[in-house]
């Protein structure tokens, strides 16, 4: 009987209401009561998340049939339930957020097709990727207040300890498009082979599923809706938002949103370089832009590489491509110049320093990973651990990284007065040192004069040892070898 009343109060409202209502549907169409409209647990729920913490208006301004039906046929492998909650999050994206879900629309062209490559390799559902929308607002280097960065929302520790992406001073493979989407799509298999459901996998990657596993055990259900008041306030808002920017982005034409900028690609191809490279200037020599160059490499966090990296990638847009690939030895050489009183002609090491921390009450292997920034893994390997669940007061051993700065031996960088550097090629293995000279490249100069100034240089050597082709425009600042 209860039910039955809710479910009459509710109609008189949607009659009062129907004056604001914005489409209509064929009078034979009719809303289900019960759990296929609002959840069990849900039936008392009056200050929802989208119509009180969110600031909308309790009215419905879009016809509850038009939604349920269009999620139905949205629906594929992850079920895209119509409930009070979904509904208002529809009309916070419809209206209050328009302006929001209109980037999406401008945007998502951008991220998609890459998004559906991984999807598909991973066999995962495709509507996942409405997720990043959610999590980044297709933002690359978006970062929340927590630390977590990038268009899916990695924590540091997750994302170097659990899918060795690098994350540091000078590169953050977060905010990496490519390896981002990847890592995110083996998170979220990973989750779900966990749960079994696509709801709890969701909820899992908002809050973690150390906390999704509390809820279940708390609120002794295992479905999203049955553990939703056990869920805190963010995940609860989570999937009925993904299940609502999913519609938002298939229907968003029906409620006057448009996309008025489309945000455009830039081809790019990509290189791999190691080793100190100052890619200021690197981009000079090839002329690329700085803000194009940031554009694609929004990982790229410093204006240099130091001396430990290996096989970074850096994107170059298209158009720039078979320039960089002619004066590729001399672009390199010249940005891997370091002078004796260059202050960038620094080592970093890695030490790992060995520590502790203490369990508090209510805390399990998840929240401590967050809190010393060490994969669960890990954890559980040093301390030798089987379950997640730890005991209070008990001490878990991690280690924490530590970089020091290493200063470069001089004897491996050194210049001369003028114009011409020399670089000094130490091999430890053998007592000869091979010595090669090589030429800064000056306003006005030219291949000839630069072999006259120098006792047995020809243009045809100065060619053959730099890789030139028969024509090639000298820049200043580019570094060609002479000897």
């Amino acid at each position: 009987m209860k039910i039955l009343g809710l479910v009459f109060l509710f109609c008189l409202l949607t009659l009062r209401l129907s004056a604001q209502i914005t489409a209509s549907t064929p009078n034979s169409i009719e809303i289900p009561v019960g759990k296929s409209y609002f959840p069990e647990d849900e039936l008392n729920f009056v200050d929802s998340l989208a119509g009180v913490e969110q600031g909308l208006p309790t009215a419905l301004m879009i016809d509850p049939q038009i939604v349920q039906k269009r999620l139905a046929g949205l629906q594929q492998r992850i079920p895209l339930n119509y409930n009070l909650q979904t509904h208002q999050f529809v009309e916070y994206f419809a209206f209050k957020k328009a302006d929001f879900t209109q980037r999406m629309v401008e945007k998502r062209d951008v991220y998609f097709p890459l998004y559906e490559k991984y999807l598909k390799q991973y066999n995962l559902p495709e509507e996942l990727k409405y997720l990043s929308l959610i999590e980044s607002g297709l933002e690359p280097k978006a970062l929340s207040n927590k630390g977590a960065g990038g268009l899916w929302q990695f924590m540091p520790y997750t994302a170097r300890g659990d899918f060795g992406l690098r994350v540091d001073g000078y590169i953050d493979e977060r905010f990496d498009a490519e390896k981002a989407t990847e890592a995110a799509c083996k998170y979220l298999g990973q989750l779900y082979r966990i749960f079994g459901d696509w709801h709890l996998a969701l909820a899992a990657y908002n809050t973690g599923p150390g906390n999704v596993k509390r809820a279940i055990r708390k609120c002794g259900k295992s479905d999203f809706w049955g553990i939703y008041n056990c869920l805190p306030k963010q995940t609860r808002a989570y999937v009925p938002q993904f299940i609502a920017m999913n519609y938002m982005m298939n229907y968003h034409a029906d409620h006057a949103i448009h996309a008025e900028k489309w945000t455009k690609v830039i081809p790019s191809d990509t290189i791999h370089v190691t080793g100190y490279l100052n890619l200021a200037v690197m981009n000079r020599l090839a002329s690329i832009a700085t803000d194009t160059f940031r554009i694609l490499n929004p990982h790229v966090l410093s204006s240099v590489l130091p001396a430990d990296s290996r096989k970074t990638i850096i994107r170059l847009p298209s158009n720039k491509l078979a320039y960089f690939h002619v004066n590729r030895s001399a672009i390199l050489d010249s940005a891997r110049f370091v002078g004796l009183n260059d202050s960038l002609a620094i080592q970093y090491v890695d030490r790992l320093i060995k520590k502790t921390i203490k369990v508090k009450r209510g805390q399990d292997i998840y929240d401590i990973a967050r809190l010393v920034d060490v994969s669960v893994f890990e954890l559980k390997r040093v301390n030798h651990l089987r379950s997640n669940r730890l005991k209070k007061g008990r001490r878990i051993v991690y280690y924490a990284r530590v970089r020091e700065k290493v200063p470069m031996k001089p004897s491996l960088f050194e210049s001369t007065k003028d114009s011409t550097h020399v670089a000094v090629l130490a091999t430890p293995k053998s007592k000869n040192r091979k010595h090669i000279k090589y030429y800064k490249v000056r306003s006005g100069d030219t291949l000839s004069e630069i072999a006259d100034r120098h006792d047995g240089l020809t243009v045809a050597k100065l060619k053959k040892l730099n890789h030139l082709r028969s024509q090639v425009i000298l820049r200043p600042g580019m570094r060609l070898r002479i000897s």
